[in-house]
């Protein structure tokens, strides 16, 4: 461990997603310093090898962007990783931080390393009694109650669980596209949409768009935008797969509210994630019928980063 009494103290927040990983440097006030992006640092989706790269390389830009690297200790950290779930995640994730680039600049005895769940609940609402859910490339939905108990649900990845995220809602649309060339579908919009967002000449390119590669959740994520823009469209097809998984982030939210115990305390909902910016098809759709559940239930925005939760949880740990 570094000498780091005699280094220069700051605060290092990061938040580690699926697709991007936001690096934020603090003073010890919460003052942000300078940032850095880089690319998934989510084990799950980059492999181990790729996670520490983009984590390290994200970091180690943060810190060169202060011209005093060879000074610099973090007093305190706090990093939140998506797909950091289980025991077992914990232990993968406590070796990709302390990574032999990056470790010297760490305090192993106040760095948190969290789902990144975590991080956006710190930041998006003040309330004992809150919830986040995350509709993104992934998906994710994690709670805390008054009494501090803690509740997930979903964000198990895209094998076992992303019901409600932009992966999702890609895939959905990508098996449309195919029915309805086969003739096993109805006729839909996302036909030429899909075409035209990924620069198709004709049909049969897709297979080599979606094969040629090592599966990218987030290129087919991003087709979440064509299906928003069809379904504005009247595309029957489209409004049915934003509809099927706005449900689904419902239940999510449900299954975790009441294991919170909920049903009729005022609570917050935090909503995160580029999915929500398809208003009518999935946000309304989705605040509509949890509306329903909890009468006491308030919507939050989430407008700010992610990352300011992880300098937040760091200062509190100090």
């Amino acid at each position: 461990m570094a000498d780091w009494l005699d280094q220069i103290e700051y605060i290092l927040g990061v938040d580690g997603g699926g697709t991007k990983t936001v690096v934020q440097i603090a003073d010890l006030s919460g003052r942000k310093i300078t940032h850095a992006v880089s690319g998934a640092s989510n084990c799950n989706s980059a492999g181990v090898a790729k996670a520490v790269e983009n984590l390290s390389a994200g970091i180690l830009t943060a810190i060169k962007n202060l011209n005093l690297q060879n000074q610099i200790y973090f007093r305190s950290s706090c990093l939140g990783f998506a797909g950091n779930n289980t025991e077992k995640d914990e232990k993968i994730y406590k070796q990709i931080v302390f990574n032999k680039q990056i470790k010297k600049y760490l305090n192993p005895d106040k760095t948190i390393i969290c789902n990144d769940t975590r991080i956006g609940l710190a930041v998006g609402s003040d309330s004992k009694n809150k919830i986040i859910l995350i509709c993104g490339t992934g998906s994710n939905c994690y709670g805390v109650n008054e009494a501090g108990e803690e509740v997930i649900a979903n964000g198990w990845d895209y094998i076992l669980a992303d019901e409600g995220s932009g992966y999702e809602i890609g895939i959905k649309a990508l098996r449309a596209f195919m029915r309805a060339y086969d003739g096993r579908g109805i006729k839909t919009f996302l036909s030429k949409a899909i075409m035209q967002d990924l620069n198709l000449k004709n049909e049969l390119d897709l297979t080599k768009w979606a094969y040629d590669a090592p599966l990218s959740k987030d290129k087919i994520g991003s087709l979440a935008k064509t299906v928003c823009k069809t379904a504005e469209m009247g595309d029957k097809v489209s409004i049915k797969i934003l509809s099927e998984e706005a449900h689904e982030a419902a239940i999510s939210v449900t299954a975790v509210a009441k294991k919170l115990g909920f049903k009729n305390k005022q609570f917050d909902l935090v909503l995160v994630g580029s999915v929500f910016k398809c208003e009518k098809y999935f946000k309304k759709v989705l605040t509509e019928e949890l509306k329903i559940e909890f009468a006491k239930i308030n919507f939050i925005t989430f407008t700010r980063s992610p990352v300011e939760g992880a300098i937040r949880l760091a200062i509190d740990n100090l």
